[in-house]
């Protein structure tokens, strides 16, 4: 999806109407919210409860480092929130899009290189524990 965001504002027609760029934004965003929160508002806070030291300080510390993300996601969605104001500042929209799906591309990428093998190791061992 992020992809598709970044083609059509690759492509676009200054010509023609910027609602193609805001529905597919609109798509990624709605994806967006609910990863985000899922991870910020459950996962971070259960593996800092989960009494293994190691997934409580990494999830402590990707929280501290990208717990920001859905803030500035929100500020993105405020500040382009209608076809014309991207019409009318497509090289900042195209600026400011390739930014903060870059953020998110470094942040889903640590999260999937360190805190989901911990996620996994957790359960395996909290599953162990209760059998």
């Amino acid at each position: 999806m992020a992809d598709r965001l970044i083609d059509l504002v690759d492509h676009y027609d200054p010509r023609s109407a910027a609602i193609p760029l805001l529905m597919q934004f609109n798509r990624l965003l709605g994806l967006l919210r609910v990863h985000l929160a899922h991870e910020d508002v459950e996962l971070y806070p259960a593996l800092m409860a989960s009494g293994d030291p190691k997934a409580a300080r990494t999830a402590q510390r990707f929280a501290d480092e990208m717990g920001g993300t859905a803030i500035e996601l929100e500020c993105f969605a405020r500040r382009w929130s209608c076809s014309a104001s991207i019409a009318g500042n497509i090289d900042e929209f195209r600026d400011a899009a390739r930014q903060l799906l870059l953020a998110l591309a470094v942040r889903i990428e640590r999260e999937n290189r360190c805190l989901y093998p911990l996620v996994e190791a957790v359960v395996v061992k909290q599953s162990r524990e209760a059998a």
